[in-house]
């Protein structure tokens, strides 16, 4: 298969992800869940490994309690991927929120530059979703994380489309 049409193909499959995941945001969120779930549990198993290999006693023990924290918090989502996905959604609303007040302050404060309509357009965007997120919390922490996953693999997909066509050699 020509790279060209693996872009294609590939990102036809990932836009599909994207829209499945838009059409069941829970199912999604839970996916989202599970999969930083398991990348806890995973980065936990590395750092136990360091730890046992580790030779100087200071960062031993840092790579111990590490590995002790990424294994609890893998194994807690994986058992409990709902209150998992309310904790994630808590995080990622608080994320938006800070982030578009620093983006917001950065804006203020870059009275000559040419990002400055940028920064305060995203962060306020970003402040907005925060403030949307923590409004109606309960709705946000069941679908929040799908929609977000649904939207960057439709966005993803089209790009790959984007530079599948792209790559294609000019017709004769």
């Amino acid at each position: 298969m020509k790279p060209a049409t693996l872009l294609i193909v590939t990102g036809a499959v990932v836009a599909v992800f994207g829209i499945l995941a838009l059409a069941n945001p829970f199912a999604a969120s839970l996916a989202v869940t599970t999969f930083v779930g398991i990348l806890f549990l995973l980065g936990g198993v590395a750092q136990a490994w360091i730890f046992f290999k580790a030779f100087d006693a200071g960062h031993r023990l840092s790579h111990g309690v590490i590995a002790l924290l990424n294994i609890v918090v893998g194994v807690w989502l994986l058992a409990n991927p709902l209150s998992g996905t309310v904790s994630l959604t808590l995080v990622v609303g608080a994320l938006f929120l800070i982030m578009g007040i620093v983006r917001l302050i950065m804006g203020f404060k870059l009275t000559q530059s040419k990002l400055r309509p940028i920064l305060l357009l995203t962060g306020l965007a970003s402040v907005v979703i925060g403030v949307l997120v923590f409004s109606d919390f309960q709705s946000a922490a069941t679908s929040l994380l799908g929609v977000l996953l649904g939207v960057q693999l439709l966005l993803d997909g089209i790009g790959l489309i984007a530079f599948g066509l792209s790559a294609r050699p000019p017709r004769a």
